[in-house]
């Protein structure tokens, strides 16, 4: 009996991290991976981070933000005035926003990401009759960096898409250079060959003297 109890005050033990867990994340306004603030000179709030978390390369998500005023009432028409340019690297990329049906306040940027790493939303436009102008970046962590697909591949991972296209490409400057180069080669030896015909056709040309006949003896 002692063994079941103790059997039990151990799965116990073991469920509570994860039963916390699971109430803190049960706790009411409590986001996962988003990033909150204040915009348009404190007159709404937003939520802002990807719409399916974790976000991963080749895989449909969207740039998605939740807009409400101080009263915590859904603004609503928003995707008619407000834009999102979306950067990662050097691209950068301004996409519309559309409503999501069903959720007001909810508007996202529908869009397929190609590389991993971080990116960097601007929500640009208004809302009501403030000027919007308001950059967040994954960079800074409060909500996630696209992700590589290898961590979702099973059994098999394949190669990332763009380190194939960067090998692959990589692979044709170094066929293009090595035949360019067998190319100059080929183009020197001929010219080698041209001058080396050449010198010989040019050469000064010696003229051997003709031979005088030995003086024959008189023999009378």
């Amino acid at each position: 009996m002692q063994s079941i109890r103790g059997a039990r005050g151990r799965a116990l033990i073991r469920l509570a991290p994860l039963a916390a867990l699971i109430g803190l994340l049960l706790l009411p306004g409590s986001v996962l991976a988003h990033e909150r603030r204040g915009i348009g000179n404190g007159q709404y709030n937003v939520t802002v981070g990807w719409d399916v978390e974790p976000a991963y390369v080749g895989l449909k998500n969207a740039a998605s933000i939740r807009i409400a005023d101080t009263d915590n009432k859904p603004v609503v028409g928003a995707d008619k005035t407000l834009k999102v340019q979306i950067r990662q690297g050097a691209s950068t990329k301004e996409f519309p926003l559309r409503a999501v049906f069903g959720q007001d306040g909810y508007y996202v940027a529908d869009l397929i990401p190609t590389r991993d790493g971080d990116y960097q939303w601007t929500f640009v436009g208004t809302i009501g009759d403030q000027q919007i102008n308001e950059k967040f970046d994954t960079a800074d962590g409060k909500f996630d960096a696209v992700q590589p697909q290898a961590a979702l591949q099973f059994p098999v991972s394949q190669p990332d898409p763009a380190q194939t296209s960067s090998a692959v490409q990589a692979a044709q400057a170094d066929a293009s250079t090595a035949r360019t180069l067998a190319y100059v080669g080929i183009a020197l030896g001929v010219l080698g060959i041209v001058a080396a015909a050449g010198a010989w056709f040019t050469r000064p040309r010696t003229t051997t003297p003709a031979r005088v006949g030995a003086p024959q003896r008189d023999t009378a």
